[in-house]
């Protein structure tokens, strides 16, 4: 039997009063029903000089050989033909299709994921491979409409310092370890909001700590934890429980409420099932609205699958985690 109290274990995560208070004004919440409302409003990120870019995250092995030209140029013309010519046409996919042709069927050394998020929301990691490297295109969409963007670039630090810096014409950051552009198109998000009321999709929240939590849950695109819906491929994500452990001791019932109308479908249900238990333990009210979406959400769970099947590894199954029975347990033990 576990003696650690709960109060133990969120110790490190206490916001005080006056902290929540001045944070909370600070949600980017994407909705039409609530009374203060941002749309299309830029986000403020940390980012890096394009000249340090190279530097961003040393993911790929130093180059031994000397470097094949046929293959940097394979390189610069993804960037150059359809990189940079992306952001000002992909309002819809039908643009998007001019540009990648193959964006949704992945063919032509490429690879695409299709997800369906749920409540009209689709998404699309698509792969391009190309000499020395890759970039993806992603994007979360609802019928034609785009409503966010987000460009990266994986390749050799030598070859984005030497080659690939000269063509990129956008304005890519580090973020997260990752070389990232990312844009939101709000015309579109208006529209999606007007047919269902609500969409959060990223937290502006002047204290880092908050911001990052809520983000994490936000996150259905390449370098996310919640790319696949209901399947987390490490556990249940190295930060799941930390934050959500963040959000109860701090009572945080409005970002979890954010966190319900997030693109994830997982993310919704770990969002539900913790209001659930602040309900039982803090007496949390939630308003209609909140409380039918919890219920929608809770009654539309599945289980969680994780791990990598592989024969080289000996593992025929993913494993399988209950939020919605075991939560109390995970909150302790994850």
């Amino acid at each position: 039997m576990m003696s650690v109290s709960l109060r133990t274990i969120f110790a490190p995560f206490i916001l005080t009063k006056k902290q929540l208070k001045l944070v909370s004004k600070y949600l980017f919440v994407l909705s039409l029903t609530s009374p203060n409302v941002l749309l299309g409003q830029s986000i403020a990120t940390d980012s890096t000089k394009l000249s340090f870019i190279p530097y961003c995250y040393g993911g790929k092995d130093k180059l031994e050989d000397s470097i094949h030209l046929d293959w940097v140029q394979i390189d610069k013309d993804i960037i150059k033909e359809k990189l940079n010519k992306l952001p000002a046409v992909s309002s819809s996919l039908t643009e998007i299709k001019k540009v990648i042709p193959h964006f949704l069927d992945g063919k032509c050394n490429c690879r695409s994921i299709n997800e369906d998020l749920g409540y009209g929301l689709k998404s699309t990691q698509h792969t391009i491979h190309g000499g020395y490297g890759s970039c993806n295109v992603d994007v979360i969409y609802w019928g034609n409409s785009v409503l966010k963007l987000r460009l990266t670039i994986d390749n050799h630090k030598e070859i984005i310092e030497k080659y690939l810096l000269k063509v990129i014409q956008l304005p890519f950051e580090c973020v997260d370890g990752q070389i990232r552009y990312e844009k939101v198109y709000s015309e579109n998000v208006q529209e999606y909001l007007k047919e269902s009321g609500q969409l959060f999709l990223e937290s502006a929240d002047t204290n880092y700590r908050r911001r990052q939590a809520i983000n994490y849950f936000m996150d259905v695109m390449t370098g996310g934890t919640f790319g696949k819906p209901f399947y987390i491929m490490f556990g249940l994500g190295s930060e799941t429980f930390n934050n959500l452990r963040f959000f109860i001791v701090n009572k945080d019932y409005n970002a979890l409420e954010s966190i319900l109308f997030s693109p994830s479908p997982t993310s919704r249900l770990f969002a539900a099932r913790t209001l659930t238990y602040m309900q039982d333990k803090y007496g949390y009210k939630p308003t209609s609205d909140t409380y039918r979406r919890m219920k929608d959400v809770l009654a539309n769970a599945q289980l969680i699958r994780s791990g990598i099947i592989s024969c080289w590894i000996n593992k025929f199954d993913y494993d399988y985690y209950d939020v919605v029975g075991d939560f109390e347990h995970l909150l302790m033990t994850q």
